[in-house]
C-alpha cells in the first residue's frame, strides 16, 4: 500500500494523505492546499483510482492517469 500511494503524482498523494490518512474534511484540505474544493474532490477520486488499479495489479491507461493542475 505504501509503495502505491507513494507511486501517485504528489497532488493525488497530497490529497489522499490528507484525508484518508491525517482525516481532514474536503474544505480542510482546500485550505491546506490552497485549492478549489472541486479540485481536492478530483484529485481524491483520480487518486482512489489509480490505487484501485495499483493494488489490483493491473497498469491503468494512460489517460486515466492525467492529472490536472
Amino acid at each position: 500500500m505504501r509503495r502505491a500511494i507513494a507511486s501517485l503524482p504528489p497532488p493525488l498523494r497530497e490529497a489522499l494523505v490528507l484525508r484518508e490518512i491525517n482525516g481532514l474534511a474536503y474544505r480542510e484540505i482546500a485550505e491546506a492546499t490552497e485549492t478549489p474544493i472541486g479540485t481536492v474532490m478530483s484529485r481524491l477520486s483520480r487518486a482512489r483510482e489509480r490505487l484501485r488499479g495499483l493494488l489490483a495489479g493491473g497498469a491503468m491507461p494512460a489517460a486515466a492517469l492525467k492529472v490536472v493542475k
